[in-house]
C-alpha cells in the first residue's frame, strides 16, 4: 500500500510540475507573439528585442554560455517593406496579406502595366508558346489564367516556366490559395505578386502596383546558445528558430506556432535538465535567427560551432509544435536506421502518439545544415491545422497543444534511452 501511495504521489507531482510548465509555455508564446517584438523580424530590430528576452530566460534557467555571452552574432542582407505594397486589377484595389502578397525580393516599382494572359490556348500550341517565350516582355506583367486551366499538370508546367520570369517581364502574377509571406536576402529586377485565385480578374487588361523596398546590407542578428555541462562531453542538442516575418507597415506576423511554440519547447527542456543534479550528456540549447530568410542562423552555427560537431549524439529541432491533432512527423529520421528503430520502438511501447511518421531527408528547417555536416539531426513537427503559418493569423489562441506534452516526454525519454 505504501508503495502504491508513493507511486501515486510521484505521478501527481509529475503532472503538477508539467502543469506549471504549460503555464510557462503559454507565457513564452504569448510574450513572443506580442506587439512589443514587432513580429520578431527586421522592423524596429524586433529579432534583437526577442533575443534579449530569450537570453534573459536562459540566464534565469541557469545555463552556461560560450565565450562569455549567449549570443553568436553574424550579419546578413535583408529586405523589408516599411510601407504596404499596393496592387490591383484595372481600377480595383486588393488588400495586402488578405488578397495578395508581394514576394519580398520584388523590385521597386510604381505604375500601371499591361497584363499578358497565359491561357490554355497558349500553353497547348507549341508555335504560340515558342513565339511567346522567344520575346522579352519588359513592359508587361505576366499572369496565368488559372480559372481556364483545369489541367493540373499544365498549370504546374506554366508556373515553373513563368514564376522564374525567364521572359524578363516587368512582373509575374501567380495564383495562390495560400498567401505565405517570407523573408529575402536579395532583390530581383522584377516584381513577383501572389494573388488568391478568386481575386484574379481575368477580364482585366491592366494592373497598378506600388512597391517600395527598404533593403539593408550587413544587418546584425544573432543566434542564442546555452548549455549544461554533463558527465560526458558527448552532446545532445535541442534547437528551434525564434525569428519570424516581422511587419509590413501596421500588419504584424505574430508567429505563435511558427515558431514561438518551438522556442517554448527548447526552454521547457532547458528547465528540466537544469533542475537535474548531473546529466549523462552535455545538453546544448540553441535558438536560431534567420530561419525564415533561408536557414541563415543554423548555417552560420554549423560553419562556426563553439564545440566539435562530431561530439553531437543527436540534434532534435522543433518547428511548429503547437498543434498535433493529426500526429507527429519526425523528418529526417529515416536517414538514421538506428534512430528510426529507437523512435518506433519507444512509441509502440509508451504510446506517446497515435500517429508518428518517420520520413526521409528534409531540408526545410534548421536541422538541415547540421545534417549536411554529418550530425544525426531530426526535425520534429506537429501536424494539424497549421494553415495560418506565415500569415498575420498565426496567433496563440488557435494553438491546440494536442501533442505538446507528449513531444516533451518523448524527447526526455529519447535521451534516457541513448544513455543506456
Amino acid at each position: 500500500m505504501k508503495r502504491l501511495i508513493s507511486s501515486f504521489v510521484i505521478a501527481i507531482i509529475a503532472i503538477t510540475v508539467f502543469g506549471q510548465d504549460m503555464k510557462y509555455t503559454h507565457k513564452i508564446i504569448k510574450e513572443l507573439a506580442s506587439e512589443k517584438y514587432y513580429g520578431r523580424g527586421y522592423v524596429n530590430r524586433g529579432d534583437s528585442l526577442a533575443a534579449e528576452f530569450l537570453s534573459g530566460q536562459l540566464s534565469e534557467i541557469g545555463l552556461d554560455n560560450y565565450n562569455g555571452t549567449y549570443f553568436q552574432r553574424y550579419t546578413t542582407n535583408i529586405n523589408r517593406y516599411l510601407i504596404k505594397p499596393q496592387f490591383g486589377f484595372n481600377d480595383s484595389t486588393l488588400v495586402i496579406a488578405e488578397d495578395f502578397i508581394a514576394i519580398p525580393n520584388s523590385a521597386n516599382v510604381n505604375g500601371k502595366y499591361e497584363i499578358e494572359w497565359i491561357t490554355e490556348r497558349t500553353l497547348t500550341n507549341p508555335w504560340a508558346l515558342k513565339h511567346f517565350l522567344k520575346e522579352d516582355h519588359p513592359e508587361s506583367f505576366i499572369c496565368i489564367d488559372s480559372t481556364g486551366l483545369n489541367n493540373e499538370e499544365l498549370y504546374n508546367f506554366a508556373n515553373i516556366i513563368f514564376s522564374k520570369n525567364y521572359i524578363n517581364a516587368a512582373g509575374v502574377i501567380e495564383a495562390s490559395s495560400h498567401l505565405k509571406y517570407t523573408a529575402r536576402t536579395e532583390l530581383k529586377e522584377y516584381v513577383h505578386i501572389q494573388v488568391k485565385p478568386e481575386k484574379i480578374n481575368t477580364k482585366a487588361d491592366s494592373i497598378f502596383v506600388n512597391i517600395k523596398n527598404d533593403f539593408i546590407e550587413d544587418y546584425e542578428t544573432q543566434n542564442i546558445i546555452g548549455y549544461i555541462e554533463g558527465k560526458s562531453d558527448s552532446i545532445i542538442m535541442f534547437t528551434a528558430h525564434y525569428d519570424n516575418l516581422g511587419m509590413i507597415d501596421d500588419i504584424m506576423y505574430p508567429g505563435a506556432n511558427d515558431n514561438a511554440s518551438g522556442v517554448s519547447m527548447v526552454l521547457n527542456l532547458a528547465k528540466y535538465y537544469a533542475s537535474k543534479r548531473k546529466n549523462d550528456y552535455t545538453m546544448v540549447f540553441v535558438l536560431f535567427s534567420g530561419e525564415e530568410a533561408g536557414l541563415l542562423g543554423s548555417e552560420y552555427m554549423a560553419e562556426n560551432p563553439p564545440f566539435e560537431l562530431s561530439k553531437v549524439k543527436i540534434l532534435l529541432n522543433f518547428d511548429m509544435v503547437g498543434t498535433g491533432d493529426d500526429g507527429i512527423y519526425m523528418l529526417n529520421a529515416k536517414e538514421y536506421p538506428q534512430v528510426e528503430t529507437l523512435f518506433n520502438k519507444m512509441n509502440e511501447k509508451q504510446k506517446y502518439f497515435d500517429v508518428m511518421h518517420c520520413s526521409g531527408a528534409s531540408f526545410s528547417s534548421d536541422h538541415a545544415p547540421f545534417y549536411e555536416k554529418g550530425v544525426d539531426a531530426v526535425f520534429v513537427y506537429a501536424a494539424g491545422d497549421n494553415s495560418n503559418y506565415h500569415q498575420p493569423l498565426d496567433k496563440f489562441e488557435d494553438l491546440t497543444f494536442s501533442a505538446y506534452k507528449d513531444i516533451y516526454k518523448f524527447c526526455i525519454d529519447v535521451v534516457k534511452e541513448l544513455a543506456k
